[in-house]
């Protein structure tokens, strides 16, 4: 029985201690990009707004049938896309996503496709551009690229970390091409977690600790 309850106590203990250690589910509505198979239209529709000439497009899918297409002529056009949420000081999001060009670009430091969240003083993406903790104001945070190091029709795993400065009220998180020469790059199966809080983690700890003390009484 003791052996019994034992093995009952540590399932309980790493269940409690997963949960409370993995980041909570993906904020992103419509994270394949799909929306447009379902509205056959293209943009804020399904979470998705997007700005000067992003779609969704069926060219490339890293899985599903669509993905975000933004292209740049070159010139600094800067097509996006981009999703708001509530959001307070502190937080911690990480935003994910596979990227992919079918051609690669001409070599220049300003010309790439990457992800990129910053964050705002007021509701809906309103008020002043806060940046983040790693950037001042007014400058969001960007991650990896894919640029002229990259390589052609493959698909190429993006990320990028931020944590919300003093004053935040919501967050923006972007796929974005700077095209100071042409680039097109695709955006598909992404993600944006709330990554827990140490305490969080820390009351997990404490209460696994706790359970294996209790066990280990039971057993005396």
């Amino acid at each position: 029985m003791e052996k019994r309850v034992l093995s009952m106590l540590a399932c309980v203990a790493i269940f409690t201690l997963a949960m409370s250690t993995t980041s909570k589910a993906n904020l992103l509505v419509d994270p394949g990009s799909e929306g447009a198979v379902i509205s056959g239209s293209g943009n804020g529709v399904g979470g998705w707004t997007f700005f000067n000439g992003g779609v969704f497009s069926t060219d490339f899918a890293h899985s599903g049938t669509n993905a975000n297409k933004l292209a740049g002529g070159g010139g600094y056009s800067v097509p996006g896309a981009y999703q708001t949420f509530p959001a307070s000081a502190g937080q911690q999001y990480t935003m994910t996503a596979f990227g992919l060009e079918p051609t690669v670009p001409a070599v220049n430091a300003n010309t790439w496709g990457a992800l990129q969240i910053t964050f705002w003083s007021g509701p809906n993406g309103t008020g002043s551009n806060l940046g983040t903790t790693d950037t001042s104001p007014g400058n969001a945070k960007v991650g990896n690229k894919v640029d002229s190091s990259s390589t052609a029709g493959v698909w190429i795993p993006l990320s990028v970390t931020a944590t919300a400065p003093a004053g935040t009220a919501s967050i923006q998180a972007f796929d974005l091409v700077l095209d100071a020469t042409a680039q097109t790059t695709y955006f598909d199966d992404q993600t944006l977690d709330l990554v827990p809080e140490p305490s969080t983690v820390a009351m997990a700890l404490t209460g696994l600790l706790g359970l294996v003390a209790f066990a280990k009484k039971r057993r005396v």
